[in-house]
């Protein structure tokens, strides 16, 4: 099979494509279903209505942005342990990160005597806590994620700062 050699195109085909283009859109049903647009003159100055548009056409609503974010909620079961005051909570959905930073929370306040926490990927993570005498777990768990929230809020002005 014989090759086709390659045929660059000629000022002629240009200017033949640009009067078949022309003569294309010159035709009236294509201007009815697309009308001619027309050039800003002044990008500042309102525009004004086209005849049979009306306004509530050109308006259009500007989605609002949520108002607080979208937070992810714990997974959290709470066990009675082995001891009168020992708990085991269980965190579905969280890694090292998360259960480091609450148990350093933990630790500070009053009324814990034990906090540490164990991690596998096979099981949940898993936090122990041993509360002294007459100590509620769901208060010092309160106590804890208002200290961890108050630290990601100082952390998250320090970063803004940054900026």
């Amino acid at each position: 099979m014989a090759k086709k050699k390659a045929v660059k195109p000629t000022e002629n085909d240009e200017e033949e494509l640009d009067d078949f283009v022309d003569e294309f859109l010159e035709d009236d049903e294509i201007e009815s279903v697309y009308p001619k647009i027309k050039e800003k003159k002044d990008a500042d100055a309102p525009t004004s209505l086209e005849e049979g548009e009306e306004e509530e056409d050109m308006e259009f609503e500007i989605e609002e942005e949520p108002r607080f974010p979208d937070y992810k909620y714990l997974n959290l079961e709470i066990k009675k342990g082995v001891g009168d005051n020992d708990y085991e909570l269980f965190v579905e959905g969280q890694s090292h990160g998360f259960c480091n930073i609450l148990v350093k929370h933990l630790l500070t306040i009053e009324g814990v005597n034990l906090a540490a926490y164990k991690y596998t990927k096979l099981e949940p993570a898993t936090i122990f806590i041993r509360l002294e005498k007459n100590y509620k777990i769901k208060d010092i768990l309160h106590k804890g994620i208002e200290l961890l929230r108050e630290e990601v809020i100082e952390v998250k002005k320090l970063f803004q700062k940054l900026i």
